[in-house]
């Protein structure tokens, strides 16, 4: 008989089955929310491997903390975000999607790539310095889809199972004794 019903690998299946669908779940919800700009965010997201001790199991999703900042309802900056961060920013996404280039007409393309970048960069930042707070409904990008999708499945499939590893074991114990 086992020492615990944690350690049947009938629960080590199940958790990692749920991590899984967590991960294919949060992607879809991602890229269903449009947040998918660069692909970074999307592609951070990652099941981990189901990791077993004495009288526990556990398993996570890792995806990047920008995740969570794209889930809150309100974000304040307090300050504008630094040139390098924007400048990085301005080339993941690529200057041609960009309308125009600030200071410079729309159609007018006089500058070389770097001064380009870091003219839209300086836009994109003084955007931010006059429109420091952005406002939007509640996302629920990944607290939605486990509360409501992936936990109530894991937990319902979970009961059963316990339930059965629990039986079954009752019955060695009472078939042992005769």
């Amino acid at each position: 008989m086992a020492e615990s019903l944690i350690e049947n690998p009938v629960f080590v299946e199940i958790l990692r089955r749920y991590v899984q669908r967590a991960e294919q779940v949060i992607s879809r919800e991602v890229s269903a929310q449009g947040l998918v700009l660069t692909g970074e965010m999307l592609n951070s997201i990652k099941a981990a491997a189901v990791e077993k001790g004495t009288g526990w199991i556990q398993a996570n999703v890792y995806y990047e903390a920008l995740l969570r900042i794209k889930d809150l309802k309100t974000l304040n900056y307090s300050r504008m975000p630094p040139l390098s961060a924007m400048i990085k920013f301005v080339e993941q996404v690529g200057v041609q999607n960009f309308k125009y280039t600030p200071g410079y007409p729309r159609g007018v393309q006089k500058l070389d790539h770097q001064s380009r970048v870091e003219r839209i960069a300086w836009g994109v930042r003084n955007v931010f310095r006059q429109e420091p707070n952005i406002k939007r409904g509640y996302r629920g990008v990944y607290n939605d889809p486990l509360k409501n999708q992936i936990l109530p499945h894991f937990f319902t499939d979970l009961r059963q199972h316990a339930g059965l590893t629990a039986m079954t074991e009752l019955r060695l114990l009472f078939t042992d004794t005769r």
